[in-house]
């Protein structure tokens, strides 16, 4: 009685349809393996239960070189602020950051989390995420990004280091 409704319905021969669900559901498992072997590769570093705030002041507290603390909001469904991270983590990005700044991720959610600091800092997020905004090692805010790290799963990756590079020059990009 299925197969044959589903046959009438939908107007395909049952054993093409039963052809195309088992090609689908390979698929699907190997994705599912995809994603599991390059874990590396799809970093979620932005934690829900973190407390933001906490953790802007230990980034500020524990400074002793001074360095600007970069803060970067974003969302661990977001491939852009994964995309991101994937950058930060790179080769070439990572020792610039690692010398010009201290990187605090702050969690947004689904644009629900983290909103007080949000509005504190000029609401980076307004045109997306990821957005970053850089403080001083006192915590003043001194550049406020609004979504030009939107689309960062399309940036090339001598785009995104361009991008971190002026802002560690001149702090800020305009």
């Amino acid at each position: 009685m299925i197969k044959s409704l589903l046959m009438y319905r939908s107007g395909i021969p049952v054993a093409v349809f039963r052809v195309a669900l088992t090609v689908l559901l390979a698929l699907a498992l190997d994705a599912c393996a995809g994603a599991s072997a390059t874990a590396d590769n799809n970093p979620r570093p932005y934690d829900e239960k973190a407390n933001a705030r906490a953790a802007i002041a230990a980034a500020l507290a524990d400074n002793p070189g001074r360095k600007r603390i970069l803060l970067t909001f974003g969302a661990n469904w977001c491939s852009d602020s994964r995309a991101l991270e994937a950058n930060y983590r790179s080769a070439e990005l990572s020792p610039l950051l690692e010398r010009e700044f201290k990187v605090v991720h702050i969690d947004v959610g689904v644009m629900h989390r983290n909103l007080d600091l949000v509005e504190e800092y000029g609401n980076p997020i307004d045109k997306g995420i990821p957005s970053v905004v850089l403080l001083d090692a006192d915590g003043k805010s001194l550049f406020v990004n609004h979504g030009a790290l939107s689309n960062a799963a399309l940036m090339k990756p001598s785009a995104v280091q361009r991008y971190f590079e002026r802002l560690a020059s001149d702090g800020r990009v305009d």
